[in-house]
């Protein structure tokens, strides 16, 4: 399901396991967050800024720089620069959606989607992200 109020793209998945996706199409930021189907009330979360800087929440994340550099994060915070001026951080659920909440829109643009909240505020509503 697509839905997009005030420039902000909302796609839900059509089961609970899928990812819910918002994108901010004037910014270019994007949050996602999916429930594991390994255990209740696990969540992946994902978040780039702006910027082009990546926060999730996978402090097991492994990644593949070139074919000779593997890069292992093994606790929250930490951070990887890459030389395209990008930075990849492993964080907990919490700060990710604190630092989205503050970051993900433009200065006079309308809060569409409180990501502490897991909420959507259309204009005659409040609706909660996840439908399942």
């Amino acid at each position: 399901m697509k839905k997009i109020i005030d420039g902000i793209k909302i796609l839900r998945p059509k089961d609970k396991y899928g990812k819910y996706t918002v994108e901010n199409m004037l910014t270019g930021a994007v949050f996602t967050i999916e429930r594991t189907a390994q255990a209740e009330g696990e969540y992946k979360v994902f978040y780039k800024d702006s910027f082009d800087n990546i926060m999730l929440n996978n402090k097991s994340l492994k990644i593949k720089i070139n074919k000779d550099q593997i890069i292992q994060f093994r606790e929250y915070r930490n951070r990887v620069h890459l030389s395209n001026n990008m930075s990849i951080t492993a964080l907990p659920m919490k700060d990710i959606r604190e630092i989205a909440n503050r970051t993900f829109y433009i200065d006079g643009q309308r809060d569409v989607v409180d990501f502490e909240r897991l909420t959507i505020m259309d204009y005659n509503s409040i609706e909660c992200l996840f439908l399942y």
